[in-house]
């Protein structure tokens, strides 16, 4: 039977997803970062079996055209070696827009994410949207149709989500919409920006895809940064 080889460090490495690369899907940003590593010299565990390949875990994979500021991907290390030096290799060797922002011992299980903070922009709101946007997001309820699975069958239900919103804030800048908000994200209740982008331009003139949307940071329940 094979030796299994035992990897020397756990990391995680936390990165900016921004400009071009927002149209970047999921699984190219995987292997984006697979080829990236391997360009630095990274000495990546892999897995074992009749299908080795870099072990790469992304705490919340991120939505097409979203750009972030709190992007994490953990891997383990076959040998220790300088952090700090390992990360502007990394950054070297990635394209524009993908940006490594530190390399660290994991504090944390994404397990713990409960919380998302997103700036969302509405580039051209209507003065419908200016108007009721403040009194949509105060309401008592705010229901929109969710997509979920029943069985095996996918199906659309429509759910309340305004007890997933923590916190909002509205700003006008330029002609320009700008909601932060903190919204409920994690692997039990994830809820994406784009169900409240829509309950928003509901009924007025705003197109629901000239928005941008950037995530800014995850949160613990408690609050504290994901680390």
């Amino acid at each position: 039977m094979p030796e299994v080889k035992k990897w020397a460090m756990d990391v995680r490495m936390s990165f900016k997803k921004t400009g071009m690369a927002k149209f970047i899907s999921h699984l190219d940003t995987v292997r984006c970062i697979t080829r990236a590593m391997k360009r630095a010299n990274v000495p990546i565990w892999f897995t074992e079996g009749f299908n080795p390949h870099a072990f790469l875990t992304f705490a919340m994979p991120l939505s097409l055209g979203f750009e972030s500021l709190c992007e994490t991907v953990d891997f383990r290390l076959m040998e220790k070696v300088d952090l700090k030096e390992l990360a502007e290799r990394v950054n070297n060797a990635l394209p524009v827009d993908i940006t490594v922002k530190e390399i660290y011992i994991p504090e944390m299980s994404p397990n713990d994410i409960r919380w998302a903070e997103y700036k969302i922009i509405f580039n051209n709101p209507d003065k419908l949207l200016l108007e009721k946007a403040e009194s949509i997001l105060s309401a008592d309820e705010i229901f929109v149709m969710k997509k979920g699975k029943q069985g095996r069958k996918k199906v659309e239900k429509e759910v309340n989500i305004k007890e997933h919103i923590k916190s909002f804030e509205l700003t006008e800048d330029d002609g320009k919409l700008i909601l932060d908000t903190v919204l409920s994200s994690g692997t039990s209740i994830n809820i994406n920006p784009m169900l409240l982008i829509g309950a928003l331009v509901k009924d007025t003139e705003t197109d629901e895809q000239d928005v941008d949307i950037i995530k800014v940071q995850s949160y613990t329940e408690n609050m504290d940064e994901f680390k």
